[in-house]
């Protein structure tokens, strides 16, 4: 079994801006998005550019296909 080179990221919460599909004011619900290994939970850059809040242990091979960004999918596999 080989280690993932990708986890899974949900767009990054800016305090004051919700984006589309918020909760409340400081989450974000939306497309998962790779972020390159190593990693902790936090904010990182996307494949795609994007910023993120990464989540260390979740693998980005575990997240549908239905729910990954087209452009991180592309780079990502």
């Amino acid at each position: 079994m080989g280690a993932d080179l990708y986890v899974a990221g949900t767009p990054a919460a800016v305090p004051g801006r919700p984006g589309a599909g918020a909760v409340e004011s400081d989450r974000v619900v939306g497309r998962a998005h790779a972020v390159s290994r190593p990693v902790v939970d936090g904010l990182a850059s996307a494949e795609c550019g994007e910023l993120v809040t990464a989540v260390a242990d979740l693998a980005w091979h575990r997240v549908g296909a239905g729910a990954r960004c087209v452009e991180c999918s592309r780079i990502a596999g």
